[in-house]
């Protein structure tokens, strides 16, 4: 597999590492994550995969700058600015 990263380097996966148990807010939620090996470069943010955003029932207000995640009834909002 290769992946296309942000900045438009090409990198190949080193692994996957499964049903990683990740703490959004309160809530906990299963998934997976590509490891790859590269240089962090903290202007770039981590970008949220289709798959993450859709276990986590997000929604995302653009024009808000912000994110909602739910789970069941409840929900958290965070200020993306």
């Amino acid at each position: 597999m290769t992946l296309e990263l942000a900045d438009r380097s090409i990198t190949h996966p080193k692994g996957v590492a499964e049903d990683v148990f990740v703490k959004v807010g309160k809530f906990h939620f299963p998934t997976d994550f590509m490891i790859v090996d590269f240089e962090a470069d903290p202007r770039v943010p981590l970008i949220l995969g289709r798959s993450f955003l859709r276990t986590v029932r997000a929604l995302i207000d653009v024009y808000g700058e912000e994110i909602t995640v739910k789970v069941n009834d409840e929900s958290i909002t965070f200020n993306l600015n």
